[in-house]
C-alpha cells in the first residue's frame, strides 16, 4: 500500500502509540510550514536573530522541508500502525532533546529552544507509554493497558 487509506481517521481507531504519533503531527505540521515559509517569524518567537552567514534563512527553510517530510512519514506510520517506526521516532526524538540540553548548557543555543525540545520529549514519552500499553494489550493484560487520553 503506497499511502494510508484515510487521511483523517477516528482517533479511537488508532492504537495507543499510533494515536500519540498522529497527534504529534498536528504539532509538527504548523511548525514545519512556519519554518519553510516564514522562518523569520519562528526566529523572532524564539528570540534569535539570523546569522550573517544565513541571511536568506536557507537552512531554516531546509529544516522546515525536512520536518514536513518527517511529519508526512509520521502521519502515514500512525495510520498504518507501524510500531517499529514509533520506536525509532522515540529514540530520535530523545536524542534531539539531549543534544539541545547539551547545547544550552554550553551556551550554544537559547534556552527557549530546549523548552520546545522538552515539549517534544514529552510527546516521545507518550508514544513510549503507548507502545507499552499496546504490548500489554497484545499479551492480554488489560489491567495494565489503560486507554491514553
Amino acid at each position: 500500500m503506497l499511502f494510508a487509506p484515510k487521511v483523517f481517521p477516528k482517533l479511537s481507531s488508532l492504537s495507543h502509540s499510533g494515536r500519540s504519533m498522529y497527534v504529534w503531527v498536528y504539532y509538527t505540521i504548523p511548525l514545519a510550514f512556519t519554518l519553510l515559509l516564514v522562518p523569520g517569524l519562528f526566529l523572532k518567537v524564539m528570540g534569535i536573530s539570523p546569522g550573517a552567514a544565513d541571511g536568506d534563512l536557507f537552512f531554516m527553510r531546509l529544516a522546515g522541508a525536512l520536518l514536513v517530510s518527517m511529519s508526512f512519514m509520521s502521519h502515514q506510520a500512525a495510520i498504518l500502525d507501524m510500531r517499529q517506526f514509533f520506536i525509532w521516532a522515540v529514540m530520535g526524538r530523545t536524542f534531539i532533546v539531549l543534544v539541545l540540553i547539551i547545547c544550552t548548557a554550553l551556551g550554544l543555543c537559547n534556552p527557549i529552544v530546549t523548552f520546545f525540545g522538552c515539549i517534544d520529549f514529552s510527546g516521545a514519552m507518550w508514544t513510549l507509554m503507548g507502545l507499552r500499553r499496546d504490548a500489554a494489550e497484545a499479551r492480554g493484560q488489560q489491567a495494565l493497558a489503560q486507554p491514553t487520553p
